[in-house]
């Protein structure tokens, strides 16, 4: 069996049914490796968490402190070298730094039907108001596209999703693109389950269509184009960290990661190749809690959990942890209700 070639800007997604022989795992370093550490600690503002703010590839341009059992969250923007708190949950900065997607209300639950996109070179704050329900912003690598989750809302309280939004900053219209009613989703999956991502160079879209647990050979991912339709799947590849990842696609659209196996050790991160749908690398190790973002084409950003303390690390393929870029104390006793890291996004260093 085997995967047509997909481009890597997606603007062709045509992807044959197919099982993915696995690849071999390669464990993670533990400790960054000597002279990669920088001085540049700079406080995270509502956290116990410090920030790496050494120059590299890319920067910390906003966060997401979840509290309360994963019930809610609180969006902190920065400003300089400074972070603060937002009247957002999320406030999603765009590649190039210009453009904010700023998701009201502190509810994660909550699908909303206005947001704001905020213009930081004018200081003008739009109000969108959306033909439907939504979670789960994602900007496009240009930082000119937004994509959301959409749904339709049911009287008892549970959303069914049906499909995506996309709004530009140019005319700020948002176009709703229905790909059918195709999960029904309640409380704490509101958000955190078969949301839509970018593939790629964002000439299409991917979504969990099966995601068996733990991941398996069930496990399915949907390739749909921005009209809507469906052009394929991915099988057997694993399944998105959707709590934790703003984005699953490299900055070159060659790859997206996903999870192929977790259990309450830790779990392994599969990177992808999305022209054939191979799993070429396994990073897997005790102590992985999440797939976090992209560095750069050679990097991924993780979350880990040793002791009391997580740490967000740049690691490359072959599993070796080389920088820290963020490290958070956790609070001993029930930790899940006080504010702690959840999402963090990453943005191209400019200059």
């Amino acid at each position: 069996m085997y995967f047509k070639s997909i481009a890597a800007t997606f603007a062709a997604v045509v992807i044959a049914l197919a099982g993915v022989p696995s690849a071999s795992a390669q464990e993670p370093g533990t400790t960054p490796a000597a002279g990669t550490e920088s001085r540049q600690w700079i406080k995270l503002a509502g956290t116990s968490g410090q920030l790496n703010d050494e120059r590299g590839a890319v920067r910390l341009a906003s966060y997401s402190l979840i509290f309360d059992a994963g019930q809610g969250s609180y969006g902190y923007l920065r400003k300089g070298d400074k972070f603060g708190k937002t009247t957002y949950r999320e406030a999603l900065v765009a590649p190039g730094q210009r453009w904010v997607a700023g998701i009201p209300d502190y509810r994660l639950w909550k699908a909303m039907s206005k947001i704001d996109l905020i213009d930081r070179t004018s200081r003008r704050t739009y109000t969108i108001a959306l033909p439907a329900p939504v979670t789960s912003p994602e900007w496009s690598p240009d930082g000119r596209t937004l994509l959301l989750t959409a749904y339709q809302e049911h009287r008892e309280g549970s959303l069914t999703i049906i499909g995506f939004i996309t709004l530009n900053v140019t005319d700020r219209v948002p176009h709703l693109v229905r790909t059918g009613p195709r999960h029904r989703v309640t409380d704490w999956a509101i958000g955190r389950a078969f949301r839509f991502y970018f593939a790629g160079q964002a000439g299409g879209v991917l979504a969990m269509h099966e995601a068996a647990e733990p991941p398996s050979a069930k496990s399915r991912i949907a390739v749909y184009g921005l009209d809507g339709k469906r052009r394929g799947f991915y099988t057997g590849v694993g399944v998105f960290d959707e709590g934790s990842a703003v984005t699953v696609s490299s900055p070159s659209g060659r790859f997206f990661a996903t999870v192929v196996r977790k259990d309450d050790k830790g779990r392994d991160i599969g990177i992808v190749e999305a022209s054939t749908g191979k799993i070429l690398y396994r990073i897997g190790g005790r102590g992985i809690q999440a797939f976090a973002g992209w560095y750069d084409d050679e990097h991924v950003i993780l979350k880990q959990v040793r002791g009391k303390t997580q740490t967000f690390q740049r690691v490359d393929f072959a599993g070796i942890a080389d920088l820290d870029l963020i490290k958070e104390k956790l609070i001993a006793g029930p930790a899940e209700y006080k504010p702690h890291l959840e999402r963090v996004n990453f943005v191209p260093a400019q200059g």
